[in-house]
């Protein structure tokens, strides 16, 4: 067993060699490999070398099958590791409930390492110990009585975790850039995800898988590998149940579930908060997770020192009036942090470089500012609202949904009365009309050509036709999934797409050695019980998110519980673009394009007609192809 000590945050790697390798060959992949991930933690870089008896050894001319390594910032002396014939282990993030599994396991609630807490499980139960697991984590896992490698990820894919398996061996990272920078031939990069990402820019929805040959850990899943028979295989270990019936709305059980949840979000928050020591980073943009999270920790945990990072801009401020209602409601610190589309030119390619791949938006920039600013003043945790919007409805696409629902079932005056006080959410009865009509449109006319040549025809004729049309032959990246209720939508959210959003925050966070935590999206406790309510509680009398907002009520001021718009990290983008419009544009026409996806011809003939304020489409897919040449050339 291989037991690591404490510490903030990890960088984990392990690979099979299905060929012949010395550790001499080997000590070249480890440097790669650790190096890649050292700003998760660059103090301190340990390996372990399996033979090809799959033995532990240091001989530098041994054959050697198999190395299981990581990277962390604590200083130490010692190894800390040990080995024994059942398992080899490795482990990244916090167990929310280690005191409960520990009492499970012995009778008492010592305070043991979480990787010895994962060593029992396994011991005890198996594979099946994953699901018992609570927060946020990723393991690689060596069972030496049966040789077989497991690499599992937590339940909503709060910590990261990639495989690829080639030819000559398994191999598994937290970061998909230790994987092709130790392995030559990982670097396939796939062509149709590259134009997924450049015609639609969809960061939630779409493959961020851009090689061929490297992949995520889903959550809730483990990537099983066999070593006597080379059979590989994800399987599933959890399952997240959900209420999927119509039901109407009953005044009584919102009381109920009201209490529940903000009881449920306490917990959630207090757990994550008591993992740490010292003060901890709150990203605070005004709107309802932020806040909730802010004004939470406060009442939960009044000794802890809180400090607030706003982004604002040189136009108007941005989200920093809303923000300022929080911060005053709870006496926290302040601190804002000023972004500027000079930004964009001069740490966007370092961005894609920490972040695996191509920024698909500014507002990942933004996110990685934060991070640099929260690192200057010296936080070591961020916490992060991510998975609210997912969990509690609170996208405008999710409306015309729960329309359709009261419409099937029966409920026409709840329906318009929806439908009257949409604006509560943002939008007008007109917009959300329209919304509706687009999407049955979508469903039942367009496919991906025709929506394409519909509403992304400039864009279209920017890619190149081999590899452009060669995209439009397979078949669509995402199947669509028949919602006929809210929860069927969220769900799908929640569960598949979710973790596309998570990987930016905790990337960014990492690659300053922060660990990022989102107590909405760790907590298998209000998961659960959120999704078992019924869809018609989670969007009422028009406002969405209408759960937690009533559950908040008291606790975060009414100003933040009855905004109307939605907030994330807000940037002025486009005014951004119209700044470094010509910037971008030069660099286009400079970078080389080795997958042959862009017509740089047709772009740089029509960029004074195309790229315009009246045309944002355009210009965020010009912004998208700035970027992904950056990533691609700094491979």
């Amino acid at each position: 067993m291989y037991i690591c000590k404490k510490k903030i945050m990890n960088g984990l790697l392990a690979t099979y060699f299905k060929r012949e390798f010395r550790a001499a060959e080997i000590e070249e992949f480890i440097a790669k490999g650790l190096n890649a991930m050292s700003h998760r933690g660059n103090v301190r870089k340990e390996a372990l070398l399996l033979d090809k008896d799959l033995k532990v050894t240091e001989t530098r001319s041994e054959v050697i099958k198999f190395l299981i390594a990581e990277c962390s910032p604590e200083k130490s002396n010692v190894t800390g590791a040990t080995v024994n014939e059942d398992c080899i282990l490795i482990f990244d993030g916090k167990i929310l409930n280690k005191s409960d599994l520990y009492y499970s396991l012995s009778g008492n609630s010592d305070d043991k390492e979480d990787t010895y807490i994962i060593y029992l499980l396994f011991m005890k139960y198996g594979i099946e110990c994953f699901k018992m697991i609570k927060g946020f984590w990723s393991i690689i896992l060596m069972d030496r009585k049966n040789n077989i490698i497991y690499a599992a990820r937590d339940h909503f894919g709060n910590r990261p975790l990639f495989f690829c398996n080639t030819s000559n061996r398994f191999s598994v990272a937290t970061e998909s850039r230790a994987l092709y920078t130790m392995f030559d031939d990982c670097q396939s990069v796939n062509k149709n995800t590259v134009i997924d990402y450049l015609l639609w820019g969809d960061i939630g929805k779409f493959d961020q898988y851009f090689f061929n040959d490297i992949h995520s850990v889903e959550p809730s899943h483990y990537v099983k590998y066999e070593i006597n028979t080379g059979k590989t295989s994800m399987e599933k270990y959890y399952t997240l149940s959900y209420d999927h019936t119509y039901s109407s709305y009953n005044e009584a059980d919102e009381k109920k579930y009201l209490n529940k949840i903000r009881n449920l979000i306490a917990e959630s928050v207090h757990a994550n908060l008591q993992q740490f020591n010292g003060p901890v980073a709150i990203g605070v943009s005004g709107g309802m997770d932020s806040s909730s999270l802010i004004c939470t920790a406060r009442n939960t945990d009044p000794q802890k020192t809180i400090v607030a990072y706003t982004t604002t801009d040189k136009y108007d401020g941005g989200e920093a009036k809303w923000a300022e209602i929080v911060v005053r409601h709870t006496g926290v610190d302040w601190i804002k942090v000023v972004c500027t589309s000079e930004d964009i030119v001069e740490k966007l390619a370092f961005a894609n470089k920490i972040h695996n791949i191509p920024l698909y938006n500014a507002s990942s920039l933004v996110q990685y500012r934060i991070m640099e600013e929260i690192k200057k003043q010296g936080q070591a945790v961020f916490i992060d609202g991510q998975g609210g919007d997912e969990m509690l409805g609170g996208y405008p696409a999710y409306f015309p949904l729960h329309l359709k629902a009261l419409r099937a079932n029966g409920e026409w005056s709840a329906w318009w009365r929806e439908l009257m006080r949409v604006e509560n959410s943002g939008l007008s009865p007109k917009e959300m009309l329209v919304r509706r009509v687009k999407l049955i449109a979508k469903q039942v006319y367009y496919d991906s050509l025709k929506l394409a040549l519909k509403a992304r025809r400039n864009e279209y004729n920017s890619l190149l036709p081999q590899t452009r049309d060669l995209y439009f032959k397979q078949p669509p990246p995402v199947i669509p999934v028949k919602k006929e209720i809210l929860n069927d939508a969220l769900y799908e959210s929640y569960t598949k797409y979710l973790a596309n959003i998570l990987r930016w925050g905790e990337h960014s966070a990492a690659s300053f050695g922060i660990e990022c935590v989102m107590p909405l999206s760790d907590s298998i406790d209000l998961a659960e019980y959120v999704f078992s309510i019924p869809s018609v509680y989670k969007i009422h009398n028009g406002w969405n998110k209408y759960l937690l907002r009533k559950s908040m009520l008291g606790l975060v001021p009414d100003e933040i519980c009855r905004r109307k718009q939605k907030m994330g990290f807000y940037i002025p983008e486009q005014n951004w673009l119209n700044e470094i419009g010509d910037v971008m544009l030069d660099v286009i026409r400079k970078l080389e394009d080795p997958e042959d996806c862009i017509d740089k011809k047709f772009i740089m003939e029509n960029r004074r007609r195309l790229y315009s304020p009246s045309n944002p489409l355009y210009q965020r897919f010009i912004f998208r192809c700035y970027s992904y040449l950056l990533w691609r050339n700094g491979l």
